[in-house]
């Protein structure tokens, strides 16, 4: 390990020879930077953190006091395999995340891209695949390979198993825990249970009203009438599939390898409106 000082890097900081960290890059005191890791302009390193190699982080990025980056994937079968963390630009890190490296297995890559948020204690686990413009709320766990769409939420608490896909500006609530696919464009709640649409994220997200208005229908026919998922799906392609973001939310749920979950009681469902 080689120690660097100047004005952007704290004197207790320890960083890696293997290092590579653009020209203000800022590492807070104690933070400890382990083999090749690169670091985008930009980019803030607070207090206590450590960043372990191989990894690349792009532009803008914030590591919060304590969390950890690139560490070794907590699996059986990784035997010490250089995989690797990609990160992209503008990601936020708070306080004592943790995200994992990938295996062989998987691909040997965990990727994150833009404008993500990882708020306290949240987790990211070995080959994950997280999209742009996601939020993980305080707490939020994730198994190995998860896949996150982009601009989907989840909420305080919540849990994701291992290989689970969330769709594009889908939401899982507070506490949720989920073994099951999530569509796009849907808020689950509790365990495995569809709730309704996330109206308030497509709103945010500028879909417009024709589409908001076909996935009120989609959601309908798929949760609330009694018909098999294939042919509420057939059903829902011919009558709206030219709409874009019902193209989306059948061709996810049909590329499903381990099902989407259903909805509350069908006859209490909470009403998608």
């Amino acid at each position: 390990m080689l120690t660097l000082t100047s004005e952007l890097v704290h004197p207790t900081a320890v960083i890696s020879a293997d290092a590579d960290l653009a020209f203000d890059v800022q590492v807070g005191p104690y933070a400890i930077i382990e083999g090749p890791v690169r670091l985008g302009a930009g980019t803030v390193i607070e207090a206590h953190a450590c960043l372990c190699g191989p990894m690349e982080m792009g532009r803008d990025n914030f590591v919060g006091h304590g969390a950890v980056l690139g560490k070794s994937p907590q699996h059986k079968g990784y035997r010490g395999e250089a995989t690797t963390l990609r990160i992209g630009d503008g990601n936020v890190f708070r306080e004592h995340v943790t995200v994992h490296r990938g295996t062989v297995a998987g691909g040997g890559e965990t990727r994150i891209g833009h404008r993500n948020t990882f708020m306290i204690g949240s987790h990211l686990g070995h080959d994950g695949q997280v999209g742009n413009d996601c939020t993980l709320v305080n707490g939020a766990l994730l198994g190995g390979h998860v896949e996150l769409f982009d601009g989907c939420i989840l909420s305080g608490h919540s849990a994701v198993q291992q290989r689970v896909r969330v769709g594009r500006l889908a939401m899982l609530g507070g506490l949720g825990s989920v073994t099951k696919d999530i569509p796009p464009f849907v808020i689950q709640q509790g365990y495995n249970c569809v709730s309704g649409l996330n109206l308030v994220g497509l709103r945010r997200a500028g879909i417009s009203a024709e589409a908001i208005g076909a996935l009120r229908d989609a959601f309908r026919i798929l949760y609330k009438e009694g018909r098999t998922q294939t042919g509420a799906l057939d059903q829902i392609e011919a009558d709206m599939g030219q709409i874009a973001e019902i193209a989306e939310f059948v061709a996810f749920i049909r590329s499903s390898k381990i099902g989407i979950s259903p909805a509350r009681d069908p006859g209490r469902t909470r009403r998608a409106d």
